[in-house]
């Protein structure tokens, strides 16, 4: 593939313009020493030089710039500098140049480009009795004039080349890359189609058999766990089939499906999926939606779903002690039907471990971008690439040494609110709440109820909530966190009961433990941490009303 040239000006180079200059000006004076120098503000450099009976200057020598004379012709770029005894002056006895080449002449023209910006000068040197014209000064300034213009002149065509090679090297690049990425796309599509054809037919057989393990009387908890492995293989088997819609469509965008859904049982079930591998690590899991259950979404639940876990298996992944939160509201400036979900996972642990750290190119302040970390995880890769398919946005955010956040934007539309459920919540206004839990970084449960404009009183002290009621508290209901420290939870609902017989109990359970059986007759309700808001939102409404 040939490259076009570019047609040069009146020389090759800067180089050979100044030897013409210089050739010129000693035809023309009749002075011992002519020389154009180029400055950078810290070297002076002499790219031509011409010297009629005394060597003064030499062609490629060198100096520091503050210490040349040339740096006296750049204080004023905008007139020469004449200098008639260098040994007399005030600006040049006592710099070392005039020690070395001692009583002379000087004069300098500053060569100025289009831009104001100075690029050297040219200098004439000679004995203190030089004398030099008019016509002959503007001859010389005619000459640092045009020098001036041949360097605009020869920056104009190395850009040009430059843009012309550019040019030709990017054709050559995208003709291999396109090459190469049809031969890719090629095997890609076949091996994605025998992958999906592998995977789905086992898949199949399991989503089978969770349809034949259910049975009328299976205890709720084995429910629970077969509903799980429903819900996970479906994730799976939908996931397989955006892969599919990858292989299949033209465009290779898969498409996003915009359909009413319940954005917080979504959030919810993506969460409890991963909660038993979490508790298996020994890592805390919180839940904390500032939104309303009988709120109805429209946008698409399946790739929210997908977009979550991958991040929360990432979290998961790099936490081996602490905690993992998921936090979840809806922007403020959302209005009418148009809303944002900020979505926010943050979890005990670094970005990412050192090893990795290490490989990982870093910002010139020393951060990591988004992309960088996305880059290093294929589950990451996937929910970037379903949040922009969405319209939407992750950032990745080092809060603290060993502190880590996600923050999730989609844009969502309302679509309408459940009216069973918002009856619900308008009956529990105003009622009385006893909540018995110790510190952690789940204040899910409190923030819930009181959203819902019921009276909670929080304690994590069992002496404290009976001095309430001797004080003349009289709860409702009591919601009993049985991770209470303080006096036991079990002993303090025996205590509470003692006090008031007919008191509601709402026990709230880390996620697998058992109960046993003799203790739960003292409860009302058991819901599992952490707590879906319908469940609470059904357990209150069945117990108080």
């Amino acid at each position: 593939m040939g490259t076009t040239g570019v047609a040069r000006g009146f020389y090759e180079n800067i180089q050979e313009a100044a030897t013409h200059i210089v050739d010129v000006l000693s035809g023309i004076l009749q002075v011992n020493t002519i020389f154009v120098a180029s400055n950078d503000g810290v070297t002076n450099v002499i790219l031509e030089a011409f010297n009629r009976h005394e060597q003064l200057v030499t062609r490629g020598s060198k100096l520091p710039f503050e210490t040349s004379y040339c740096s006296l012709v750049l204080r004023d770029k905008s007139s020469e500098l004449t200098i008639v005894d260098t040994a007399e002056h005030p600006l040049t006895r006592s710099m070392n140049v005039t020690g070395d080449l001692g009583s002379r002449f000087f004069i300098g023209v500053p060569i100025i480009r289009r831009s104001g910006e100075a690029f050297g000068t040219i200098c004439l040197m000679d004995n203190p009795d030089y004398q030099l014209s008019e016509t002959d000064m503007k001859t010389l300034k005619a000459m640092a004039v045009f020098l001036g213009y041949v360097v605009d002149l020869e920056d104009s065509l190395l850009v040009q080349e430059q843009k012309l090679n550019d040019t030709e090297q990017l054709k050559a690049q995208l003709q291999a890359e396109k090459e190469r990425a049809e031969s890719e796309a090629m095997t890609k599509t076949q091996m994605i189609a025998l992958m999906s054809h592998e995977i789905r037919n086992p898949l199949n057989g399991i989503l089978g058999l969770t349809d034949l393990m259910r049975t009328p009387d299976m205890p709720e908890e084995h429910l629970e766990y077969v509903n799980m492995i429903e819900t996970s293989g479906n994730i799976l088997l939908s996931l397989l089939n955006n892969m599919m819609n990858f292989n299949i469509n033209d465009s290779g965008k898969t498409v996003v499906h915009d359909d009413p859904f319940d954005l917080v049982s979504t959030i919810e079930n993506t969460v409890y999926l991963h909660v038993g591998q979490a508790i298996s690590k020994g890592i805390e899991i919180g839940l904390n939606l500032e939104m309303n259950v009988s709120q109805v979404f429209v946008g698409d639940e399946i790739k929210i779903g997908q977009l979550l876990a991958h991040v929360l298996q990432y979290a998961i992944d790099y936490t081996r002690t602490g905690s993992v939160l998921i936090t979840a509201t809806m922007d403020e400036e959302s209005t009418g039907n148009q809303a944002v979900l900020l979505l926010n996972v943050k979890y005990s642990g670094k970005m990412l471990p050192a090893d990795k750290m290490r490989n990982v190119p870093h910002t010139s302040d020393g951060s990591i971008s988004t992309q960088r970390i996305v880059g290093t995880n294929l589950g990451l890769a996937v929910s970037q690439n379903l949040a922009i398919l969405m319209n939407g946005s992750i950032q990745i955010n080092s809060l603290g040494e060993d502190e880590t956040e996600f923050q999730i934007r989609l844009p969502l539309l309302r679509h309408w609110e459940l009216p069973q459920l918002t009856s619900i919540q308008q009956r529990l206004k105003g009622t009385q709440v006893l909540l018995a839990k110790d510190p952690d970084i789940l204040q899910g449960v409190s923030s819930l109820m009181r959203r819902w404009k019921m009276d909670v009183h929080m304690t994590s002290g069992s002496a404290e909530a009976f001095s309430w009621m001797e004080d003349g508290f009289s709860p409702d209901v009591a919601v009993i966190d049985m991770g209470l420290v303080e006096g036991g939870a079990v002993d303090f609902v025996h205590n509470l009961k003692s006090r008031a017989h007919a008191l509601p109990i709402i026990v709230l359970v880390p996620y697998g433990m058992h109960i046993n059986p003799q203790e739960a007759e003292v409860f009302d309700a058991v819901l599992t941490k952490p707590v879906r808001q319908a469940d609470l939102l059904n357990a209150l409404s069945v117990i108080l009303h």
